[in-house]
């Protein structure tokens, strides 16, 4: 079984697997270039659920984030665009498909043992990102996709029009199995991608066909914006301006949106402030429990949930998010 850690590490020339979260602008850029579909998940529902459980309650954490990068069987696996127009006719299989099944199943049981205590968020990728990803799988990349947004758009438009109807009627499926509603990366909002104008008709709705549904049927949607490393992980926040959400979390450190200027934009409660490539990953215990103090104290509790400013490595010390989390609470 191929292990994407072992082979990013060979790659970049790292001498130990430990030290990988320091090389962190070079693991992602050779992320790009390896193809997902090889590296599945092999852990079983029940071992991915208890992982989640056992991470909350070792750090402390207010919600459980749902993660299950399971590339290898994603809803498009059996996709395929050989050219542009291709995107017209895409056909996909809607719940029957193995992803969606793992995740209905992890959810129910993380929700069977702790759903009374704290709120279950599964991570559901943009419309736009599993095109990219559709892409990539086939030996595809960023260019080749944005390269088909720009020749011929309304292409694009129609096929990820398709995989936001699946992931709409997909959150209805978690809400039922226990979810609390969505932790939902919106993308494609780096400011070298689209214009704004690109950008609204390309983008915006399909994301809104997901948030509408989860809305519809009760949910509540924790709102990502994220940005690629190719881009310097900047974002334009303010297009998200009106998206039906109940908290926003953004890259503050790389927006030039702080806190306090997100708040003002979206009028919501604000979930972020720490650096995932920097005091998470490089400072001692001590220098994340300081800079967690002073963002809490900085923004205030009220409205404020602590978080990151995006995704942090999975082989990460997470004795450093626990330092974090216990620091904000002694404040």
């Amino acid at each position: 079984m191929k292990d994407i850690f072992t082979d990013i590490q060979a790659k970049i020339g790292c001498p130990y697997l430990s030290d990988l979260p320091y090389y962190k602008r070079a693991v992602w850029f050779e992320m790009k270039r390896l193809c997902l579909s090889d590296y599945p998940n092999t852990f079983t529902p029940e071992e991915t659920a208890q992982a989640h459980i056992k991470l909350y309650r070792e750090i402390d954490a207010d919600i459980i984030k749902v993660m299950d990068d399971n590339f290898g069987k994603m809803l498009t696996k059996d996709v395929r665009i050989q050219k542009t127009s291709d995107w017209r006719d895409i056909t996909l299989p809607g719940r029957d498909c193995e992803h969606y099944r793992r995740m209905e199943s992890v959810i129910k049981l993380i929700s069977q043992e702790v759903g009374d205590e704290v709120m279950i968020f599964p991570t559901l990728w943009s419309p736009f990102k599993l095109a990219l990803f559709t892409l990539q799988a086939q030996g595809g990349s960023d260019e080749t996709f944005m390269r088909d947004c720009k020749e011929d758009p309304e292409s694009v438009i129609i096929g990820v029009q398709k995989i936001a109807d699946v992931l709409a009627d997909w959150t209805k499926g978690f809400l039922e199995a226990g979810a609390t509603g969505v932790y939902y990366a919106g993308q494609f909002s780096e400011p070298q991608r689209f214009s704004a104008e690109e950008w609204e008709k390309l983008v915006k709705p399909s994301d809104l066909t997901v948030l509408n549904a989860v809305k519809a049927n009760g949910g509540r949607v924790v709102l990502h914006i994220c940005g690629e490393v190719e881009h310097g992980y900047r974002t334009c926040p303010e297009r998200y301006r009106e998206y039906p959400c109940d908290i926003v979390n953004w890259d503050v450190h790389r927006s030039g949106v702080s806190l306090k200027e997100g708040h003002e934009l979206f009028q919501k409660p604000i979930l972020g402030g720490m650096d995932n490539h920097g005091v998470l990953i490089e400072g001692t215990y001590e220098e994340i429990a300081e800079e967690a103090k002073r963002v809490v104290r900085e923004y205030g509790k009220r409205g404020f949930m602590l978080g990151g400013d995006c995704t942090v490595p999975g082989n990460m010390d997470f004795g450093r998010l626990k330092a974090a989390i216990a620091a904000a609470k002694s404040v």
